[in-house]
């Protein structure tokens, strides 16, 4: 798989909302300007999530991002469908990897399912990993070009939101026609709207996670660090409820500086309101899909400063005003 410098290029990453600072990293050189941050329903179960093996972390991802998606639609004007499952494209892979992957999963079918979401439309229609989508309503899924071409992020970003669109068009029953240990076979699937964010598990060490406007990252240092689902949830719900919001927009104006000063006067601001925002429109999320905001804000005690340790820096509230904030939304919803 692409490195996270060349995952950040693939989407096409304009702002880079991070929970921990880190502006000399590789992936804020790679984005640009660049923006630093980071119950009402029962809680949806911490079970095993069915992915291809050594994709739990992908699966695990998913399954939260889905449930804060669909239970939290009521706040986004605009809809998707969301099946509940995760793909991987040939075009992702280095060239170098691309015949084990036509070999063991035959990618140059199509894109291959490696994470299902139980109880989510892709699970409920009998999709499971290891299967290799070939059509959706009757339409075929192009196949992958330029096999013996190296990895090129434009074509691999275009490749996957090409497909996840396809899929998210659809708010009526539709076959998925697949391909199961060299059997074809066609399957109804029932699509379930949601807010519409693509959320990405990014391989790297960095503690970080981020939004472009449209995709969702969070780096699988930063997942090492999480000690339940509530403090997953809380935050991919922050950074969803920055593509909800538009702050991209707000962020590629006029009125926010780029650089280390960006945190000082009406910038510093500007940023800092949006993440308030985000805090309190992704509690609601969590709220919403059954998740506990307080406990999930627990993450931040642990995250800290970051590397640079500069308080001049930070984006955000204190961790501790941060906490108290998700307390007060939670007795709010509650009286």
């Amino acid at each position: 798989m692409p490195s996270v410098n060349s995952v950040l290029e693939l989407f096409g990453a304009i702002v880079l909302i991070a929970i921990e600072p880190a502006l000399g990293s590789a992936l804020a050189q790679t984005a640009a300007p660049v923006t630093k941050s980071i119950s009402s329903a029962p809680a949806p179960a911490s079970r095993p999530v069915s992915t291809l093996p050594g994709r739990e972390a992908d699966g695990r991802v998913e399954h939260i991002a889905f449930h804060l998606a669909t239970a939290g639609r009521a706040h986004c004007p605009a809809l998707a469908s969301d099946l509940g499952l995760v793909l991987q494209h040939l075009s992702q892979f280095e060239l170098a990897d691309r015949a084990g992957m036509i070999a063991g999963q035959s990618l140059d079918r199509g894109p291959g399912v490696i994470a299902v979401v139980p109880g989510g439309p892709a699970a409920l229609a009998g999709i499971r990993p290891g299967d290799v989508l070939l059509a959706v309503d009757g339409l075929e899924i192009p196949r992958e070009t330029a096999l013996a071409a190296p990895f090129d992020a434009a074509r691999a970003h275009a490749r996957a939101d090409t497909v996840r669109d396809l899929l998210a068009q659809k708010n009526t029953p539709f076959p998925v026609l697949l391909l199961r240990n060299g059997i074809v076979s066609t399957v109804p699937v029932m699509p379930r709207l949601a807010c519409p964010s693509y959320v990405h598990l990014a391989r790297s060490d960095q503690r970080n996670a981020y939004a472009d406007g449209r995709h969702v990252f969070i780096t699988t240092g930063l997942l090492s660090t999480v000690r339940k689902d509530d403090e997953l949830a809380f935050i991919i719900a922050h950074e969803m409820a920055h593509n909800i919001l538009h702050h991209a927009v707000v962020m590629r104006g006029g009125e926010v500086r780029h650089g280390l000063g960006r945190t000082l006067g009406r910038s510093g601001r500007i940023i800092r309101e949006t993440e308030r925002e985000a805090d309190a429109l992704g509690g609601n999320l969590m709220l919403d899909a059954g998740f506990d905001p307080v406990a999930g804000a627990a993450i931040l005690g642990r995250l800290g400063n970051g590397d640079l340790g500069i308080e001049l820096f930070a984006a955000h509230d204190s961790a501790g005003k941060r906490i108290d904030a998700m307390r007060a939304l939670v007795e709010a919803r509650h009286r």
